[in-house]
């Protein structure tokens, strides 16, 4: 992240905020114990939740957010998964700054809402969880590179 934030007041014109990647810690394990209860199947984010807690990128463009355990659970618990257009349904695990969401499919592949609705029109970005980290990745190093991610 240094190299992200060296120049990006410069750049920008104001300071970055909090960009940070939150590793999980045992209230974060706890939390993964009750989305496991709540979704076993999403193996995929189950895995990555035990080893991170959160993201938080509000500079990387509009900005990404892969939400804690915590949230995810209560966000199923009070909206229930996402019903996608083919009677399939996700987690909603993550968002960007216009509130759009990300939602991860018992299959495996990773979705985006058009618009900031959990009732809207949602999208393939990526066929994995292992490939939406890639392209956030790549949006960061371009971001960093370049002053602008690509698109996720």
């Amino acid at each position: 992240m240094s190299r992200l934030t060296e120049s990006f007041e410069e750049t920008h014109g104001y300071p970055a905020g909090d960009n940070k990647v939150a590793l999980a810690d045992d209230e974060a394990s706890a939390a993964l114990t009750l989305l496991t209860n709540h979704r076993p199947e999403c193996v995929a984010l189950l895995s990555f939740f035990v080893v991170i807690d959160s993201v938080s990128l509000p500079d990387i463009g509009n900005g990404y957010f892969i939400h804690p355990p915590s949230t995810v659970t209560a966000h199923l618990d009070e909206y229930g998964a996402v019903s996608l257009a083919n009677s399939d349904h996700g987690i909603v695990f993550g968002s960007d700054g216009g509130g759009n969401l990300f939602v991860l499919m018992a299959n495996g592949t990773v979705h985006k809402s058009r618009t900031a609705s959990w009732n809207d029109e949602f999208y393939a970005v990526s066929a994995s969880l292992g490939d939406f980290l890639e392209q956030l990745r790549d949006a960061i190093e371009q971001f960093a590179a370049m002053g602008g991610p690509g698109a996720l």
